[in-house]
């Protein structure tokens, strides 16, 4: 590896000795011209310029966020004319270096970077139930992976970096074809073994693979495995990798270190500020030395945190790269050099292998990225169906392994899929309601993997719940599965009188067997429809069952936005239907607004499904579930400004109505209220500590830990 990478470079340095000499003899043949031609005339003396012999190397370091400060380096390296011969990289300095090697420019990354919504992959701990457990957000989740039962990573959405990772390396990819020489300008890419501590210098295999095994940093993401090893993060090991450039045979390098300085004095009392002090140990190593023709451009990036990709965060990152390359690199002697050339991707592929998955699975990715032997190849379906890879759970990653010479492209694709088994919790606690816990398991190999199970447990003060599933196992979101459920309740229906004293509550039973299909449609709505029986038993209805057809659409994961859950049921004793619609208006980084509408309609109904006003989020001022009725009209806005870091200011109006029998719209007083208080986003969930008051005189404290279900 070391022999082929300096051989490059060699045959590079020669090449930019022979352009040395033709720009001499220009720039001679050029003086002659003027001395002969303006006899007689007073010349100036020119100032010699000349460019510095031997392969030249672009070093870029790690720094997570803080890497992205990279851009503005490279926008200037395009400005100056300066083209590497070598681009070395360590985390998400092998991102940026990854496209800039596969022919993008500075210019170009920048543009993409700022369009893709970095943000939302690295957020607040939030981990991910599946869809079958439904919209519950759970606390922790626990995986059965290749390792046994482990917690699952919730940092960042793993499977949606895989899918960009994809779509942002295909260019290089395909170009490269397993050989990172092969790419418009030669590539490193360092990485740690987690094993021996040991620095990997990777020049060959999947770009996309190689660069996901750069940036792995440790307890964010799981270690990628590659050839029997688990790689890591590169910083870990090298995190500004001269050396390495060195060792390919560049005599000359230009660094781009955008690595956090550690402070001389801490306050090592702060257990937050402490672990990030260890952290920086981690990734700090002694910087080799530099010679009188490299150059060290140093942004700064010093007290930015390394997953702040807010777009703010972005542009001044950015901005600082900018600003200290165009100082340190103004007076680079170097002349210009061509840019690459266009990419023009092949047109039809050879052979296409599979592997890693069941047959199943291996069938739907090469139909979702359009890959087939033989057939021509569509670039940008193939960078659509990455994206929609990554919004699945039952896919880790996918891998295209190319291969081939520059007029043939085969592909070897590895298939990683996701747990087979995974478990789930969840608490939330109210003032008013009490506590709540659930626990839930789903396994999607049940009898040969051709179903897959669910279950869950709900336990409360007022309410216990088990709900049990059975699906045909199906890849992705957008197959039609058939669907058998149950649904067993027991519940304490608590009543009020006029003044909002509670009364005796009335204990109700219910069980409810479904038995139809479900539909996703895209990776956001889910779509079912089938027989229902339902059965109850409460003091105020003679009726004990009822059977017919039900139809619900929902949005069907914790937090979407929009969100919708519509459902009606048509049954042989009652009828009923429900519309719960919300949505986030983000008017500026701290401020959001989010209107929302509960609208409910029934006849004959039982007891437990009645409709209370405002739902299990309540209104303010009022008990929840303290109106209750066959109909409801809910409306409410709520807006929130983010003071510090978690802490948000929130409040809320609503106005709204329940009936028992009447008009489709209530008529009559509407309740009018408001609540005001304060949020916060914490490790076990978001926390709120509200003040309400409802129109004559009612209020109340409204406090709630986590997310009700």
């Amino acid at each position: 590896m070391q022999e082929s990478g300096s051989q490059v470079l060699r045959d590079a340095g020669a090449r930019r000795k022979g352009d040395d000499y033709v720009v001499k003899m220009r720039g001679l043949l050029f003086i002659l011209f003027v001395v002969s031609g303006v006899a007689g005339t007073p010349v100036r003396p020119v100032a010699a310029q000349s460019c510095p012999s031997g392969p030249l190397a672009l070093v870029l370091s790690g720094g997570g966020a803080k890497g992205l400060a990279h851009i503005g380096v490279l926008r200037v390296l395009d400005s100056l004319g300066i083209r590497p011969d070598l681009i070395v990289g360590a985390s998400m300095g092998s991102i940026l270096g990854a496209m800039y090697a596969s022919g993008y420019t500075g210019r170009q990354i920048d543009s993409l970077t700022r369009s893709l919504t970095l943000s939302d992959l690295f957020r607040r701990y939030e981990p991910r139930a599946p869809r079958s457990l439904g919209a519950r957000q759970p606390l922790v989740v626990w995986e059965d992976g290749d390792g046994g039962l482990s917690l699952q990573r919730a940092a960042v959405r793993e499977s949606e970096v895989d899918a960009i990772l994809n779509a942002a390396m295909l260019r290089g990819n395909l170009l490269a074809r397993g050989s990172f020489d092969s790419l418009p300008i030669p590539l490193r890419v360092v990485a740690a073994d987690l094993a021996t501590r040991e620095s990997v210098i990777l020049d060959r295999g999947d770009l996309a693979q190689a660069v996901r095994a750069s940036m792995s940093i440790p307890l964010v993401f799981t270690p990628e495995r590659m050839d029997g090893r688990f790689l890591g993060d590169g910083s870990l090991v090298d995190n500004i990798p001269v050396r390495t450039a060195r060792e390919s045979g560049a005599t000359r390098v230009i660094v781009s270190d955008a690595t956090e300085h550690l402070a001389d004095t801490v306050n090592l009392q702060n257990p937050i500020v402490l672990a990030d002090q260890l952290i920086g140990y981690l990734v700090t190593q002694p910087r080799e030395p530099l010679g009188a023709l490299d150059r060290y451009v140093r942004p700064k990036v010093d007290g930015y945190r390394s997953l702040n990709f807010s777009p703010e965060r972005v542009a001044t990152l950015i901005a600082a790269g900018y600003q200290a390359a165009r100082v340190v690199l103004a007076d680079y002697p170097c002349p210009a050099s061509p840019s690459p050339k266009a990419f023009r991707a092949p047109s039809r592929l050879g052979e296409v292998r599979i592997t890693g998955g069941r047959p199943s699975e291996q069938e739907y990715v090469l139909r979702l990225l359009g890959l087939s032997s033989g057939d021509s190849l569509d670039v940008g379906a193939v960078r659509s169906g990455f994206r929609v890879l990554g919004g699945y759970d039952e896919f880790r990653s996918v891998w295209l392994h190319p291969s081939g010479s520059r007029d043939t492209l085969a592909l070897n694709i590895q298939v990683n899929p996701g747990p087979r088994r995974i478990a789930a919790l969840g608490l939330a606690y109210d003032n008013d309601l009490g506590g709540r816990m659930w626990v839930g398991a789903v396994d999607r190999a049940l009898l040969g993997r051709r179903l897959e199970g669910s279950t869950s447990l709900g336990l409360g003060e007022l309410r216990q719940e088990v709900d049990i599933g059975l699906r045909t196992a199906s890849i992705g979101n957008n197959r039609l599965r058939p669907a058998l459920t149950g649904h067993l309740v027991r519940e304490q229906i608590r009543q009020f009188d006029q003044e909002g004293v509670q009364l005796k509550p009335l204990r109700t039973r219910e069980g409810i067997v479904f038995t139809g299909v479900e539909q996703g449609l895209g990776s956001r709505w889910r779509v079912s429809g089938g027989f229902q029986f339902h059965a109850w038993h409460d003091p105020l209805t003679s009726t004990r069952s009822s059977a017919g057809g039900m139809v619900q659409l929902s949005s069907g994961t914790s937090h979407p936005n929009p969100a919708l859950d519509a459902e009606a049921a048509v049954m042989d004793r009652y009828r009923r239907l429900s519309v719960v619609a919300s949505t986030r208006i983000h008017l500026s980084r701290r401020i959001v607004v989010a209107p929302s509408l509960r609208y409910g309609w029934g006849r004959n109904l039982p007891l437990a499904v009645t409709f209370m006003l405002g739902g299990y989020e309540g209104f303010p001022g009022l008990h929840i579930g303290e109106f209750r009725g066959d109909r409801e009209i809910y409306s409410g806005l709520s807006a929130s400004y983010r003071l510090t870091g978690p802490l948000l200011f929130r409040i809320e109006g609503a106005a709204g109505r329940t009936a028992q029998g009447g008009p489709a719209i209530p008529d009559g007083r509407w309740e009018l209220g408001a609540r005001a208080g304060f949020a916060a986003e914490t490790p076990i969930g978001s926390m709120r500590v509200e003040y309400g008051r409802a129109r004559g005189g009612r209020d109340g404290i409204f406090v709630r830990l986590g997310e009700w279900f």
